[in-house]
């Protein structure tokens, strides 16, 4: 759900705290995304991981500069437990940092709209991109019409002087 501090399609900044996060790298097809999040949920509850919020996303690369089999990006989930890591997938701690926000919703394949709103918005305000976007999967599009689709995208950022 969305919190009563962002509206759909309102850009925010915002301090994204430290949390762990179990994360799985993948180098593939951007609909394999279900497979991967069914993978890590399996996971937590066979370990009886508690995991902390929604699935994301962390792409490397924009998807219409490579192979659409080759597009790398990891899936992950944060958790609140101490385990190690696996063959597969990983755990890591993400330090605290600044984002620019935006809840977009409505289908994935709109979700460009939404990042060409975010990077006119950075520039005319003076932030500086500085690492991958993450989309966060607020809700499930197995359950929800896909006009009601909720993904936060969140731009790392560094705000320069005029």
């Amino acid at each position: 759900m969305i919190k009563s501090d962002k509206m759909a399609n309102e850009i925010i900044e915002k301090v994204i705290k430290e949390e762990k996060m179990a994360i799985i790298n993948h180098l593939g097809l951007i609909e394999d995304i279900d497979i991967l999040i069914s993978q890590l949920m399996g996971w937590a509850e066979a370990n009886k991981i508690k995991i902390t919020g929604a699935p994301f996303a962390i792409y490397y690369s924009m998807p219409k500069n490579i192979k659409t089999d080759e597009i790398p990006y990891d899936i992950g989930v944060p958790i609140n437990s101490n385990i190690e890591d696996t063959d597969k997938i990983k755990i890591v701690e993400l330090l605290e940092h600044k984002v620019l926000s935006i809840v977009h919703k409505g289908s994935y394949d709109k979700l460009k709209n939404s990042y060409s709103q975010m990077i006119k918005y950075s520039l005319e305000n003076n932030y500086d991109i500085i690492g991958s976007p993450k989309e966060i999967y607020l809700n499930n599009p197995h359950v929800v019409a896909e006009e009601e689709l909720l993904t936060e995208i969140q731009f790392p950022v560094i705000k320069t002087s005029s």
